[in-house]
């Protein structure tokens, strides 16, 4: 039930933000350049361990909001939001990390068990 209600909330804020962005006459491209940009970064947040690559995404995220700060592409403002509000449930919901599968941990344990 809890992640039906999260779903249904998060296709409200998406739908209702695409909408916003529709009727008041903002650049829909520079919400979907925005969205686009950041939607993998923040998803895979968690696999960012090494100081190489969270140095890549901040400098990354600094030369975009630069961008966005000088040219007035506002607009793209709009895509990071929702590029965090979707990433970041879909990083704190669905990407776990497991196990890989490994084929004679499997053989084993069924010959353990069919020997029970």
């Amino acid at each position: 039930m809890r992640n039906l209600l999260i779903g249904s909330v998060l296709a409200i804020i998406t739908v209702a933000l695409t909408i916003f962005i529709l009727e008041t006459g903002r650049s829909f491209l520079q919400f979907a350049i925005g969205f686009l940009l950041f939607i993998i970064p923040i998803t895979f947040i968690s696999s960012f361990k090494s100081t190489v690559m969270s140095f890549i995404l901040v400098a990354f995220s600094i030369f975009v909001l630069y961008i966005i700060y000088r040219y007035g592409y506002h607009d793209a403002i709009f895509g990071i939001i929702l590029a965090c509000i979707i990433g970041g449930s879909i990083f704190y919901f669905r990407v776990n990390r497991i196990q890989p599968f490994s084929a004679t941990d499997y053989k084993n344990t069924a010959m353990n068990k069919r020997d029970e």
